[in-house]
């Protein structure tokens, strides 16, 4: 642990001492406000970083046995359900299948579609160097050994890659066995493993993961926005209890590759299984080496594939448990039912039905987070009681001001909106920054300063995030320069005069620079009537008047 995390968690724990004194010291006469303190207490250190070793090897632990628990599972789905899902499944393929190109006819799946839709993954890819496209699409594509075929196709399909290979004499793929675990802070007490792709299975896994994602775009299910239909959704269920959240334990890790051959077309199933990754690099304890082992899961977290499949499947299986209770076919009615992901939303009256068939299916329901009576509900972050709001805030870091920044809007927020002030954290809070208090308008960002309307000067300072921009003959060299074009048209790469200069995804440690803003001509304030109601702006700006005079 370095010296600047050591000392951001004792910031983190100190803020958290405090905050949780003062919920504990109010004691609100209305129930629904009660409840939201509650739900703070309960989650406050949900996201709170750390750097806890044990948690590391304890995530990998935990996955292995995972792993082995999936090769142990038995699909064991009635028939019925069985032909009711599959036939869902394929018909919803076909369907948009056909409106790619109508010349495909009954057809679930088209190929081209890959080789045309395929994209390099965001984060780190197995064996390769960097996490930019710009870094990636001039090294020689990663994959395992059944995937090669189609990323050598891939490269063929595409003129650059092509001529790029054919200057080089190569083939522009290089073997790997599989993917390589990782793992990132969930939250204090608990690690998320992530696996790390091979590049070109990873572009492939990207391709397919798109084509679902059509696939249920094509019947109402947008997973662009789906999290606040979700939200919505679960207020109505905790107002008259006719809807019910479900939410599913290690879900993208349980999906057992028998219910996916089960339940997906053939060639589906055979695309999947070529792009996957069969093996999983393993580190061992300590510095120990690693070593590999054979995935029985159909996919980990971190596969391009893995969220549209799982929500593609679980809409299935809500349908099916619906045709037979005679319900209507090839439709789901969206008003009352939703998935995205492992969050999963149902009338009530299905709800107990569904979860045994999600048992039946190998998986795992999170009873203490699923919910069909009472006044609670919760799906995609969203906390309702009774129709009310009682989503809490969660502080990751305090580890620069900007951090900070994030902190005290979210607190300010939370207080607005039930009503209850928090002065001891947000002080706390304020002591933690190391420049001055900056006031901004609200439609700035979280992370740029204190968003009020009343306070703000006309002209006023606020902080934003730099980071360090990378020339790209600097970086990998002039054979980079051969896709300056489609690297300049997915808008990769800018010109800086004569030269091209990209820019790293945003790190943990981007430098942060004060810049100088002014109110636009014919604002008094700076309010923003799409993000705050006057009443919450006006509290937030009395609030921050009192604790944070100039």
């Amino acid at each position: 642990m370095s010296k600047s995390e050591g000392l951001t968690e004792i910031a983190l724990t100190g803020l958290f001492h405090v905050l949780l004194g003062e919920l504990h010291a109010k004691q609100p006469s209305c129930p629904k406000k009660q409840q939201a303190i509650d739900r703070q207490v309960l989650r406050a250190r949900k996201r709170a970083a750390t750097s806890n070793r044990e948690l590391h090897t304890k995530a990998i632990s935990d996955f292995v046995c995972t792993n082995a628990l999936v090769g142990d599972v038995t699909v064991l789905l009635p028939n019925e359900v069985v032909i009711e899902a599959r036939y869902f499944i394929n018909r919803c393929l076909e369907n948009f299948t056909t409106k790619c190109d109508p010349r495909n006819i009954q057809t679930t799946l088209d190929t081209s579609f890959l080789f045309d839709n395929w994209r390099f993954g965001p984060g780190a890819s197995n064996g390769i160097s960097g996490t930019h496209t710009a870094d990636k699409i001039s090294q020689s594509m990663t994959c395992t050994a059944l995937c090669e075929p189609l990323v050598v196709r891939l490269r063929r399909h595409n003129t650059y890659f092509q001529l790029f290979d054919e200057r080089n004499r190569n083939s522009g793929v290089v073997s790997a066995s599989g993917s390589r675990l990782t793992t990132v802070p969930k939250n204090e007490t608990t690690n998320r493993t992530i696996a790390i792709e091979p590049s070109g299975n990873m572009a492939l896994q990207l391709a397919a993961g798109m084509y679902l994602e059509g696939t249920l775009r094509n019947i109402g299910l947008d997973i662009r926005d789906q999290q606040p239909k979700n939200k919505a959704l679960a207020m109505v269920g905790s107002i008259d209890g006719c809807i019910a959240t479900i939410d599913l334990k290690s879900a993208s890790d349980m999906f057992s590759i028998d219910l996916v051959r089960l339940l997906m077309p053939p060639e589906w199933f055979s695309l999947l299984m070529t792009i996957r990754s069969p093996e999983i690099e393993i580190p061992k304890e300590g510095k120990q080496g690693k070593y590999n082992l054979d995935l029985n899961m159909m996919s980990t977290m971190g596969n391009g594939f893995t969220f549209p499949l799982m929500t593609m499947i679980l809409v299935a299986l809500v349908y099916a448990n619906r045709r037979l209770r005679g319900g209507p076919s090839l439709f789901i009615d969206w008003s009352r039912t939703a998935v995205f992901g492992d969050d999963i939303i149902v009338p009530t009256h299905e709800y107990e039905s569904l979860v045994s068939l999600l048992e039946a299916a190998g998986l795992i329901v999170n009873r203490e987070k699923s919910y069909s009576d009472g006044p609670f509900r919760e799906s995609c972050g969203g906390d309702y009681y009774e129709g009310y709001n009682i989503t809490p805030f969660y502080i990751k870091s305090l580890h620069n001001d900007s951090e900070i920044y994030v902190a005290i809007n979210q607190v300010l927020e939370w207080s607005a909106r039930h009503n209850i002030a928090l002065p001891g954290t947000l002080l706390y809070l304020k002591a933690a920054l190391k420049g001055r208090v900056r006031f901004v308008p609200e439609w700035h960002g979280p992370d740029e300063g204190l968003l009020v309307a009343d306070l703000v000067e006309r002209e006023y300072t606020y902080l934003q995030a730099t980071a360090k921009r990378f020339y790209l003959h600097d970086q990998n060299g002039h054979a980079s320069l051969h896709f300056k074009l489609p690297l300049a048209c997915g808008m990769y790469i800018t010109s800086d005069g004569p030269d091209i200069v990209f820019t790293p995804r945003p790190k943990d440690k981007t430098r942060h620079v004060v810049r100088h803003g002014r109110l636009p001509k014919g604002f008094l304030t700076g309010w923003d009537p799409l993000k705050r109601s006057p009443a919450i702006s006006s509290y937030i700006s009395v609030l921050c008047g009192v604790l944070f005079p100039q």
